[in-house]
Parts: C-alpha cells; sequence; structure tokens
C-alpha cells in the first residue's frame, strides 16, 4: 500500500470513528467527549425537523444545549448506519442513515429518522465535525417528552456524574 493510499485510509477510519463516537457519546452523555468531535464553532441544521434557521453556535454552546435535554431521557440510542464518507483534502462530507429514539418511563417515546449529513474539517491532524444537518423523513411518537426530557437533564446529569469512574 503507498504511503497516500495509507493516509487516505487512515483519514477515512478516523472520520468513521467520529460518527460512531457522536452517537455512543450523546447516548452516554458524555458531553466532554462529544464536544471535541467538533470544531470550535459549529453549524446545526435541524430544520427539517423543527423549523427555524440553522444555528452557528459554539462546541461549548452546543455541549450546554445538549446536555439540557439528552440526560432527561431514560435512554435515547442514536442508530447511524449506511454511512458514505467523502474526502477532498482538509474537508471531508458524510451523509447517513438516522433512526435517533428517545425514551421516557411512563411519559412516553419519542423517535425521528431521516438522514444525516456531517461536514468535517481537518484541524491540527484530527477530522471535526464543522456542521451537522439532519434531513427528518419520519417520526413517531409523541413530541411532548422533548419538553418533559428537558426539566430533568440537570438532575439525571448529575446522577451519572457521580457514578463517573475517576482514575
Amino acid at each position: 500500500m503507498t504511503s497516500l493510499a495509507a493516509h487516505k485510509e487512515k483519514d477515512q477510519a478516523e472520520i468513521l470513528n467520529v460518527v460512531d463516537s457522536f452517537a455512543v457519546f450523546a447516548d452516554n452523555s458524555a458531553f466532554e467527549y462529544l464536544g471535541q468531535l467538533f470544531t470550535d464553532k459549529v453549524t446545526i441544521d435541524y430544520t427539517s425537523a423543527f423549523g427555524g434557521e440553522p444555528t452557528t453556535t459554539s462546541n461549548v454552546n452546543l455541549m450546554q444545549q445538549w446536555a439540557g435535554l439528552l440526560p432527561g431521557f431514560d435512554l435515547t440510542r442514536h442508530a447511524i448506519s449506511n454511512i458514505k464518507v467523502n474526502i477532498s483534502g482538509q474537508q471531508a462530507t458524510v451523509t447517513s442513515d438516522i433512526t435517533a429514539s428517545h425514551y421516557l418511563g411512563d411519559k412516553g417515546f419519542w423517535q425521528i429518522s431521516g438522514s444525516y449529513r456531517f461536514d468535517l474539517v481537518n484541524v491540527d491532524g484530527h477530522w471535526q465535525i464543522s456542521q451537522l444537518t439532519l434531513l427528518a423523513k419520519s417520526e413517531t411518537g409523541n413530541r411532548d417528552v422533548l419538553a418533559e426530557a428537558g426539566k430533568l437533564a440537570a438532575q439525571r446529569l448529575n446522577q451519572k456524574l457521580e457514578r463517573k469512574i475517576n482514575y
């Protein structure tokens, strides 16, 4: 394998790792690690699901927003599949299918499916997400669980952090 081919294969592996880690870290409230997957400024476009406009914010602010919601659920599962990577120099585009399931006890369940588009850039030798776009196709369940989870998020995140192993 040539050096160029090995480099491209390594880039692809790292990009796939970023996408896989995105889902795992989000579902496990590992925001300190999840935030590292994003550039300092990141654009999030969930307009296909929620309307409005895409937002550009800091990775820290984004993690604060997600920490104010995701830990409030009993369980979330972001199942990413059918991943396709296109690398062009120091930029990459990843498309994938996504089914995001959100469970909240007797309050209900909400699931949204569609596709993700991740735009990544290579920053100091590491691939990071600069833009994330959700193209929603279908949803089931009750969106009201989002507000309910938001009310529980801080308390539940603190409970998870208390179980964190420090070594």
